[in-house]
């Protein structure tokens, strides 16, 4: 037992003080607070912009021709959709108003042919362009307040009619899965890169130790179970720091810098509840632990950094899948479906699939006590079965054995 914590904690502090472990640490924090901070400097630029707009400067002109509605009746209309456009209306035959159009005189145009029918010219339609659905809704409306004022209802009350709000309240006696889809998808796919990311660090680090010759020397001084979960453990522990690190930065900054200038509605999107975060971190470790494991013994068989990807390649493989997998139930939002309780039973399938589905859905607690208990087991088992291969690796050097030759000697040496 002394051995695994000599191991354990040399394993940690070489994450740690690893120069590419900093760079990296540095960067995505960096990123953090630079993402966290563009609301501010968006509306920095805007002020900015707005104080050195010349208050006289001529705003871009929307032209509607119209016989059918009044001046008043258009301009209190589209007023509401083009605050910063000048309206004006008139009578203009078309190959006028395509020339003014053309030449930059308007924006876009618009000329009524009946009183719910138009023409709309403009000089460059973009993908994007929402102009056609404002001007058919407002259209709707002038012809709703046009056909109530004809049969004897004030034009003024016939606005207020067809321009009401409908408000309503919801109460949600389960998950709200629409209010906790954009939390829980973030960090659904953080914990996928970070028990990808943080399984090859020990990965890494294995090869890295067998290319110096330093295993055979550890190996005959600790067994292999200490070995083995020395440095799985050490490089998590390592892992954990570095998120909680990140993700206590990236909280900081958010709740002090970005909630200030984000509306209430994406503050509620955006809002990480304490249980989703907690599921988030005990998926990892269970996740972490059963990837690095597999890939911490698989590796221990590489003669050289290049033969690595070789031989994780059919757990990385397992891990992806899985992973578009779970993209592909959260998007069809079907998180009780006999597949996805299976997959959160599954060892490498279960971290991703139990936590999605015990927070975007109802999950019974015995379900997720026995996804966690299968978790374990399998991390205990994979743990033990990934010394014993580790112990045959460590010793054989030369082109990379295949799955079959790889059970064979291990059992073997039993």
């Amino acid at each position: 037992m002394k051995n695994f914590w000599k191991i354990l904690g040399f394993e940690y502090l070489g994450c740690i003080r690893n120069k590419a472990f900093i760079i990296v640490t540095i960067l995505i924090l960096v990123l953090s607070l630079v993402t966290t901070s563009l609301p501010a400097i968006i509306t920095a630029l805007k002020f900015a912009e707005t104080e050195d707009n010349d208050p006289d400067a001529e705003k871009p002109v929307i032209f509607i021709s119209s016989d059918i509605y009044s001046e008043n009746e258009i301009m209190g209309e589209l007023a509401k959709y083009y605050p910063g456009h000048d309206i004006k209306t008139g009578k203009e035959d078309k190959e006028s108003v395509k020339k003014n159009v053309d030449k930059g005189k308007y924006s876009f145009a618009v000329i009524y042919t009946s009183p719910l029918s138009y023409t709309y010219v403009t000089k460059n339609n973009s993908l994007y362009n929402a102009d056609n659905e404002i001007i058919s809704g407002a259209t709707k409306s002038l012809y709703v307040q046009s056909f109530m004022s004809q049969n004897g209802i004030d034009p003024k009350k016939a606005a207020e009619v067809t321009n009401a709000a409908v408000s309503y309240d919801q109460i949600t006696t389960g998950t709200d899965t629409a209010k906790s889809f954009i939390p829980v998808y973030i960090l659904m796919c953080m914990l996928f890169v970070a028990i990808v990311s943080y399984g090859q660090l020990v990965a890494q680090s294995v090869v890295s130790e067998k290319n110096t010759r330093a295993m055979e020397l550890l190996i005959t001084c600790a067994k292999p179970t200490e070995l083995m979960f020395g440095k799985v453990i050490g490089s998590g522990l390592a892992g954990l720091t570095q998120l909680t690190l990140i993700l206590s930065v990236t909280f900081t900054s958010f709740k002090t810098v970005t909630t200030k200038h984000l509306e209430q509605k994406i503050l509620d999107f955006l809002n990480f509840p304490l249980s989703t975060v907690l599921y988030a971190l005990l998926f990892f470790i269970l996740g972490y632990f059963m990837f690095a494991f597999m890939v911490g013994a698989l590796a221990s068989f590489a003669g050289k950094s290049e033969d690595l990807s070789n031989l994780t390649a059919p757990v990385n493989f397992i891990m992806m899948a899985v992973y578009m997998i779970m993209i592909f139930m959260s998007n069809s939002d079907n998180f009780i479906s006999p597949f996805m309780t299976a997959l959160s039973y599954i060892p490498l399938s279960s971290p991703l699939a139990m936590f999605m589905r015990c927070t975007l859905s109802d999950v019974a607690a015995w379900e997720i006590c026995l996804s966690v208990a299968v978790q374990i087991i399998t991390v205990w088992l994979t743990g033990m079965l990934a010394a014993a291969i580790y112990k045959v690796g460590v010793l054989m050097y030369g082109k990379p054995p295949r799955l079959r030759d790889i059970i064979k000697l291990t059992f073997a040496k039993k």
